[in-house]
């Protein structure tokens, strides 16, 4: 949910009402998410926003797999997404320290966040404490990322690893090394950052200290 959400530039928990999924918002295979709002009075779709997408999300079928066992199979952590609400306020720090190559525009085609040159596997670190809410290559354009939950207001995403070093779930502290840095789509090596604020792209300038 959260990395369809934020494939569309929607707010998770806005997605999650129009699909009356509740906490921790769980989504299976094959299942069909709308991006449509629905009508708190009846169970009619109302009307799509202007711009918003117009055809229902389908989770791609798998493939069958062996099971595995016991002992191999991942903990469900789910209460602790439902547990985790984050910090009022958040304090932020740079994720790592590189030239910024690419500036924040918030336009179609343009960057939802802003670019850092690198050196490739240098560590990436949390910009401020969250849970990892998604880690890792399933969203188109930006290869390896993590998404970090701050709060019910602000994520942070990190794309254009080489590695990732966090599983969904898992509680991180500002400062924490979450991946190493990978190519870009320019091949060079180079983190790509964002912050979105109730699932909008925002100018990570804007709240990063100065330099």
């Amino acid at each position: 949910m959260f990395a369809i959400a934020w494939r569309f530039g929607w707010d998770y928990k806005k997605l999650a009402k129009a699909n009356a999924i509740n906490s921790p918002y769980t989504i299976y295979v094959g299942q069909v998410i709308y991006f449509n709002e629905i009508n708190e009075n009846s169970a009619i779709k109302a009307p799509l926003e202007k711009g918003a997408v117009k055809k229902p999300v389908v989770i791609a079928k798998e493939t069958p797999k062996k099971q595995p066992s016991s002992a191999s199979k991942k903990v469900d952590k789910s209460p602790i997404l439902k547990a985790y609400k984050g910090f009022k306020s958040v304090k932020w720090s740079w994720p790592l320290r590189g030239k910024l190559i690419q500036v924040f525009a918030n336009k179609a085609g343009a960057s939802n966040g802003i670019d850092l040159s690198s050196s490739l596997g240098k560590p990436v670190k949390a910009a401020s404490s969250g849970i990892i809410v998604y880690s890792g290559s399933g969203i188109q354009g930006y290869g390896k990322l993590v998404v970090v939950k701050h709060n019910d207001t602000f994520l942070s995403a990190y794309a254009y690893n080489s590695r990732i070093l966090v599983e969904e779930g898992a509680i991180v502290s500002a400062g924490q090394v979450i991946a190493e840095v990978g190519k870009g789509p320019q091949l060079d090596p180079r983190l790509h950052f964002e912050i979105r604020k109730n699932g909008k792209p925002v100018n990570p300038l804007r709240y990063l200290p100065k330099l």
